[in-house]
């Protein structure tokens, strides 16, 4: 298994790193200021870092205003290795291949009824098939980490409501099978960290997000908040109606079995008589103008907009992201939350629809991959959206 090269292990040399990674272009006088370093020590570990393959020179830059010899510009080298994401779902798989800088080299999503008897060759397939066809590079595959919807400690599966997942030990059972460090996270805790990664705005956020359960990623003055066991913005299974929906979780009424889009669609397949309706029928009635499927969507909206109310009111970000396929297909709904927020003193923390969508736990787990194998505590990308969001 590969080991990662000493000299990133110093604390100067992590500093230097990060001002690199975070920065699409910038000079050893920029980061001298930045970090607080001599230019003699920033000089010696940008040579190290050239060496070992992690910095590139890419030209010269601009000469400042007093003039002289315009400085040499640094970045990353973002075909120095490669990151592998998974997001797992009860009936869904998905994986997204990068760069070092986060540029896509490769995502597919696949329908598939996901198990424990499964998931790890499923996972170690598309793994092999990347080692065997990928361009040759410094370190190759950096990391792999895998998105799971459940609650997840100490790089384990404690719960997974819809799936057996948290029957195996996923981690210890890849890493034998694929010799690669391997990374598993919850998959709103995931789309947190890849909202703050492109977002360079702002230091608390959180990111909401409703697929098949509900959770929410909260990062607090910059750093991904866990709490103690991992349950930290488990909110799917907070309680919205006492004495409701028995839950898996054990409880009743919770958040998760109201909002998510699972329950939606069982909601719209009882609504109309017929379990084989599909999530894209649901959407198809809503522009419709159905008007039973418009209250649906309607009383969906009050308590999502309860849900959203409960995290902003525990944890006061600066700006909340949501994820939500619903959402995604009906994207009003979002003026109507704020509307709700509106009539709050919840009213100035701004609501927005996450560009980022099936792909923000994918870009998540990237930035986990990153941390990990760099050793430093912030990624930030710097890549066109619209690049981000080709399929």
């Amino acid at each position: 298994m590969f080991r990662i090269k000493s000299s990133i292990r110093e604390n100067n040399s992590i500093l230097v790193l990060s001002e690199i990674i975070n920065r699409p272009e910038i000079s050893r006088a920029m980061i001298s200021e930045l970090t607080g370093l001599n230019k003699a020590t920033v000089s010696e570990i940008v040579r190290r870092l050239i060496d070992d393959n992690y910095v590139i020179e890419i030209g010269p830059g601009k000469s400042t205003s007093s003039g002289g010899r315009r400085p040499i510009l640094l970045t990353v080298n973002k075909k120095a290795g490669v990151s592998i994401s998974f997001d797992v779902r009860y009936d869904r798989i998905s994986y997204l291949i990068t760069y070092l800088d986060g540029e896509k080299i490769d995502y597919t999503t696949e329908g598939k009824e996901m198990n424990k008897d499964n998931i790890v060759d499923t996972i170690a397939s598309v793994v092999d098939h990347a080692k065997n066809t990928m361009d040759e590079c410094p370190f190759g595959i950096i990391g792999v980490t895998v998105s799971i919807h459940g609650i997840v400690y100490d790089n384990k599966i404690e719960f997974t409501p819809y799936f057996d997942l948290d029957e195996i030990d996923l981690v210890a059972e890849l890493e034998e099978r694929i010799d690669l460090p391997v990374h598993i996270e919850n998959e709103a805790n995931l789309s947190a960290l890849a909202e703050a990664a492109f977002d360079n705005e702002h230091k608390s956020i959180i990111s909401f997000s409703a697929h098949t359960g509900i959770g929410a990623g909260i990062i607090l003055d910059g750093k991904l908040h866990r709490g103690n066991k991992g349950r930290s913005g488990e909110v799917g299974h907070t309680v919205l109606y006492p004495n409701g929906t028995n839950c898996p979780c054990g409880n009743q009424g919770c958040l998760e079995q109201y909002c998510s889009t699972k329950a939606i669609v069982r909601k719209y397949q009882l609504l109309k008589g017929n379990p084989s309706l599909t999530f894209e029928d649901l959407v198809e009635s809503y522009h419709q103008k159905d008007s039973s499927t418009l209250n649906l969507i309607l009383q969906f909206a009050k308590d999502f907009g309860i849900g959203l109310m409960n995290v902003i009111g525990n944890y006061d970000p600066e700006v909340v992201y949501i994820n939500s396929e619903i959402l995604e297909e009906i994207p009003e709904l979002i003026s109507l939350l704020q509307h709700y927020l509106s009539m709050t003193i919840y009213k100035n923390v701004p609501l927005k629809q996450s560009i980022l969508g099936r792909k923000a736990s994918l870009y998540g787990a990237t930035v986990m991959n990153l941390q990990s194998y760099l050793h430093v505590d912030n990624v930030e990308f710097s890549l066109n959206m619209e690049k981000v969001m080709e399929v």
